[in-house]
């Protein structure tokens, strides 16, 4: 066996460490300029990543006159599709309240999602439907989940994985469904159609807490879509619902009870630093899964997720599974005792939660795979503070506890 090695689960003073000097002078011309709310920087970090999103144009000739003349549109058209708000969780509820669905409306959302989706739906007086996912852990949408009050499909890009878009897609048309994409965990993911996630829904909501593959230094969010009107709408309801005309904000003029969400100033120059390096960084994240997966595969007591699937690897999830199976967390505790830090996204599937369960304003389907999945993952260390020697750590780790099964 090596020797004991320390492999921490995320390293974000290793991160600070290599733009210091950027973040420092951004933070610092921002106080100077006294701009922190509703700014300069922020429209700076809104046009950016609208651009990032919108603007994303594939590296080989298009085959046809009409994505050709989608690509020169976006090129050209500057207007950004981004608002900048005060978290994730804020960008979901907003982003369901702005597309004015009749109250009590359906929304379907996955079991093995994070809590903050059912919460969102909730207090935006809609109801969550909990459906399952498929054993690997993958959202398809099939018709069974479907009712007369169905409204809206909130397509999780769970760890990282990039959803199959086209199918969530012509699911939405098939049922006159409204498609959000939550994109939180997958920040400059690519779909099997070479568009940015965030970039084909309706609309789209993005978190930026500190261990996101584009992180802020505090807590921050998005809403992004391609109807500039509801981006127009967005941007007012975040800011108590004032009205804005030609760029400019009427002051104390409200048009709508909206609600104060706005991502700052200081939290907007660090985004807009890491912005530039997040596609290097995702490629990283893919080399490190792929040597997790050459390092893994021929154990047979754990399930790898498909690294030959889009991904921008947020988290690399595993599965116990065969002689493994219910002893999770004794996997779990001899990962930690050789000083390997892991964690487990996430340890109860929404459709077990009692607080979900009793609420009369929520649905659930039958969710054997999500309840599954809950009691047998575990999610490596991943990220750019990851070397290959760590790897090759971990791998051994784990052949050690197979002689122990």
């Amino acid at each position: 066996m090596q020797e004991q090695q320390k492999v921490v689960f995320l390293d974000l003073k290793a991160q600070f460490a290599d733009i210091q000097e950027q973040v420092i002078e951004g933070i610092q011309e921002v106080c100077q300029n006294a701009e922190f709310v509703l700014g300069s920087t922020l429209k700076q970090f809104e046009q950016n990543f609208s651009n990032f999103l919108f603007g994303y144009v594939k590296n080989e000739p298009e085959q046809t006159i009409q994505k050709a003349l989608e690509l020169r549109l976006r090129t050209m058209y500057q207007s950004s599709h981004c608002v900048g708000v005060g978290n994730g969780t804020d960008a979901l509820e907003i982003a369901l309240r702005v597309l004015d669905l009749p109250p009590k409306s359906e929304i379907l959302v996955p079991a093995n999602a994070y809590f903050a989706c059912v919460e969102a739906i909730v207090n935006a007086n809609l109801v969550p439907v909990i459906v399952d996912c498929d054993e690997d852990g993958i959202f398809k949408p099939n018709d069974s989940m479907i009712s007369k009050n169905t409204r809206a499909i909130l397509a999780v890009h769970l760890y990282g994985t990039i959803l199959d878009l086209v199918a969530f897609e012509a699911f939405a048309k098939k049922h006159q469904l409204k498609l959000i994409e939550d994109c939180a965990q997958a920040h400059g993911g690519i779909d099997s159609q070479n568009r940015r996630v965030g970039s084909v829904g309706d609309i789209a909501c993005f978190s930026f807490y500190p261990c996101k593959n584009l992180g802020a230094y505090g807590d921050g969010g998005a809403i992004v879509s391609k109807d500039l009107a509801l981006v127009k709408k967005v941007r007012e309801f975040a800011n108590h619902g004032q009205e804005i005309c030609q760029e400019q904000w009427i002051k104390n003029h409200h048009i709508m009870l909206g609600r104060n969400s706005r991502l700052d100033a200081i939290q907007a120059v660090i985004l807009n630093i890491k912005l530039t390096s997040l596609d290097t960084h995702n490629a990283y994240r893919a080399m490190c899964a792929r040597e997790y997966y050459n390092s893994l595969k021929n154990l047979s007591f754990i399930k790898l997720p498909n690294v030959f699937a889009p991904s921008v690897w947020h988290l690399f999830v595993i599965q116990c599974q065969n002689k493994a199976e219910s002893r999770r967390d004794e996997l779990l505790h001899f990962l930690q005792e050789k000083g390997i830090e892991c964690g487990v996204h996430y340890p109860c599937a929404l459709s077990d939660m009692e607080v979900l369960k009793t609420h009369p304003d929520i649905r659930i389907l039958p969710t054997p795979n999500a309840s599954h999945r809950a009691r047998n993952i575990i999610s490596l260390p991943i990220g750019e503070h990851l070397n290959m020697e760590h790897i090759d750590y971990i791998a051994a780790v784990f052949k050690e506890f197979e002689k122990n099964l």
